[in-house]
């Protein structure tokens, strides 16, 4: 099982932000596990010097890189985390919140995003989603100040290479919050084209994938035990039922829904948690060299 032994918060200095830094101290306090923050001034975005609102005079990339810090330790410390390593560059935020995680051999990343999927997560390419593009590293997406442990936690597993690690981290946090895990598998049916090709049946299909899901189960159960539920139907929308009815207040889910027709016509699974779920989601990738 992996252990969390450093937690890597990104902030832009907003109130998303600062929910991250928030949640992110929390949860390393309660594993026990080294804090930092990253904050990027996107300064390539903009020109040498702009006009500050109000005509308040000239800012330079020195002038943003300092007021960027300031931001970002003053949420440090209201997150209860003075002391903690505050990153500050100019550039893209995504690459140097990945790249600052990669040096520091961050276990967990964790962003901000708003509750409201309508109002800030309908647009390709966010923050938050080219970070878990590119980190090697789960990334942690907070929609609130939290500095309470997770009770329920909800894994959904596709069955694919990267499902085994999706588990696990699942029970890590699980462990360092003596939370509830409930591990899910949606059977997703067959495309008409795909069905016609196949070698099996769906009912076949269904009892492959459910011996498959109960080994996986068997091989990771933590040592306080795991829950295991199956759900036919799109596997977005049958994870966030399935989170609202069990009232889960974490879910976990692999990166890059396997299958070209869904990520077609669909997006990833992950991609459609992240974007219709009003909870904590956990995005865990695929193991490096797998």
């Amino acid at each position: 099982m992996r252990r969390l032994e450093r937690v890597l918060a990104a902030t832009d200095g907003s109130e998303h932000g600062a929910w991250a830094v928030a949640t992110g101290a929390a949860l390393a306090r309660r594993a026990d596990a080294g804090f930092e923050v990253v904050s990027v001034a996107e300064v390539l975005l903009l020109p040498r010097a702009y006009e500050l609102e109000r005509g308040a005079g000239v800012l330079h990339e020195d002038q943003l890189l300092a007021a960027t810090r300031q931001k970002a330790e003053a949420q440090a410390r209201e997150a209860g985390a003075p002391e903690a390593p505050v990153h500050v560059s100019g550039g893209l935020a995504a690459p140097v919140v990945t790249d600052t995680a990669r040096k520091l051999a961050a276990d967990l990343i964790v962003v901000g995003a708003h509750p409201q999927p309508a109002v800030a997560r309908f647009l390709v390419g966010s923050t938050a989603e080219r970070v878990m593009r590119l980190a090697h590293c789960p990334v942690l997406v907070a929609t609130e100040r939290r500095s309470e442990p997770f009770r329920r936690i909800l894994a959904a597993v596709d069955l694919s290479p990267r499902s085994r690690a999706t588990l696990e981290t699942a029970a890590s946090i699980a462990e360092v919050d003596d939370a509830e895990i409930l591990a899910l598998h949606v059977h997703e049916p067959l495309p008409p084209m795909l069905a016609e090709a196949a070698l099996f049946g769906e009912q076949e299909l269904v009892e492959l994938r459910r011996g498959e899901f109960e080994r996986l189960i068997a091989e990771t159960t933590p040592p306080s035990g795991m829950e295991s539920r199956e759900r036919e139907g799109h596997a977005g929308e049958e994870i966030l039922e399935e989170a609202e009815e069990w009232d889960a207040d974490l879910i976990v889910v692999g990166t890059h829904g396997h299958g070209f027709f869904n990520q077609l016509l669909l997006g990833s699974t992950s991609l459609y948690v992240l974007r219709h779920g009003q909870r904590a989601t956990m995005v865990v990738p695929q193991a490096e060299g797998a």
